[in-house]
């Protein structure tokens, strides 16, 4: 094999000869080969026909790399939990759906601090970029029923770490929820 690298030119005129039985037999090869490539095409056909069940691989993995169960045995992996959610949205892109992670991801993240106690500023950096984000995300939407639809999740997890958690944690999540508010409430 020679040492210039393959890329994806590459490979599209091979499968461009392709017939359709043969390209499904190939995906059904790569579904069977990997569960994060089937997780994508449940993510990618499914979504509309499983009532949130295409989140699941997703939601557990953010919760295996946030909150283990174990954490003497597994460190705590954001960027894993964080990566679950980049896949997904890759795979499907809906907005809800993405948000919902989102959340999962500080969940996961507040059920681990009230757990074991206090983490690292790290930690804590990565749950506020996780929960700016989601503000940042319904802000741009401009939507009051996505707004409505998501303010009781944001609130529950602010409610569940306030007085509970240093860091300063509490204040910058209180910090986002008020602006988010702010800017639907007007």
């Amino acid at each position: 094999m020679s040492s210039a690298k393959v890329s994806w030119k590459d490979i599209k005129p091979v499968l461009s000869g392709f017939s359709a039985t043969q390209l499904l037999g190939l995906v059904q090869d790569l579904y069977r080969l990997d569960a994060e490539n089937a997780s994508f095409m449940h993510a990618r056909f499914l979504s509309e026909d499983t009532k949130q069940g295409h989140l699941a691989p997703y939601m557990i993995r953010i919760q295996h790399a946030i909150s283990p169960e174990q954490p003497w045995k597994q460190d705590v992996r954001l960027a894993e939990g964080r990566k679950a959610i980049s896949e997904f949205k890759k795979a499907n892109g809906n907005i809800r759906d993405t948000l919902t992670l989102m959340i999962h991801y500080v969940k996961c993240g507040n059920d681990f601090t009230l757990e074991f106690g206090d983490i690292d500023e790290g930690f804590y950096d990565s749950m506020c970029s996780m929960f700016s984000s989601v503000t940042q995300i319904l802000l741009k939407q401009k939507d009051k029923a996505l707004f409505a639809e998501f303010l009781p999740s944001l609130e529950a997890e602010l409610e569940r770490i306030d007085g509970q958690i240093g860091w300063g944690y509490p204040d910058e999540l209180s910090d986002h929820l008020a602006d988010l508010k702010d800017a639907f409430q007007k």
